[in-house]
């Protein structure tokens, strides 16, 4: 499962304690649906995850939650990154570490990121991936040059 990989090399590369994916639910569009996680269970991590998807799914921007009490564990680092479809949350990807020495910043930011372009490269069906490369060169590059990192604390 791609999704199921993709948060296994999160949790690797950026030594979390947990990552986990969340996805737009049609049947309840106020809470979206977790379809995969790994590491320690996400409401150990990070005790407040719900709204931190909820208002990331809502404002389509990344959040970031660092607090000394934020999970189960003790203190925690966390940041929640939409997985976005022309410009529209349709997920979250959200990594958490609990140890005090752990903050996530820029490059976490970006490794996460890239995570979440993949995962939407492969649940965009393909026959619309097929009509967006007829997208004009011009707005294409404009779109690439733009900053994708929009950091909220």
């Amino acid at each position: 499962d791609l999704a199921a990989i993709e948060l296994r090399r999160i949790t690797d590369v950026l030594q979390v304690e947990h990552a986990s994916l969340f996805l737009h639910d049609a049947d309840h569009p106020q809470r979206p649906a977790a379809v995969a996680a790994t590491g320690i269970p996400v409401e150990e991590a990070l005790v407040e995850y719900g709204g931190v998807v909820a208002r990331v799914m809502h404002t389509g921007r990344i959040h970031k939650v660092q607090h000394p009490q934020g999970s189960a564990r003790g203190g925690c680092s966390a940041m929640a990154v939409p997985l976005l479809d022309d410009q529209r949350a349709i997920g979250v990807l959200l990594a958490v570490s609990v140890r005090d020495s752990r903050r996530l910043g820029s490059f976490d930011a970006q490794v996460i990121v890239r995570a979440t372009e993949t995962l939407v490269s492969r649940i965009v069906s393909p026959e619309r991936r097929f009509h967006r490369e007829g997208t004009s060169a011009r707005f294409v590059r404009a779109v690439s040059q733009s900053d994708p990192l929009h950091i909220h604390p």
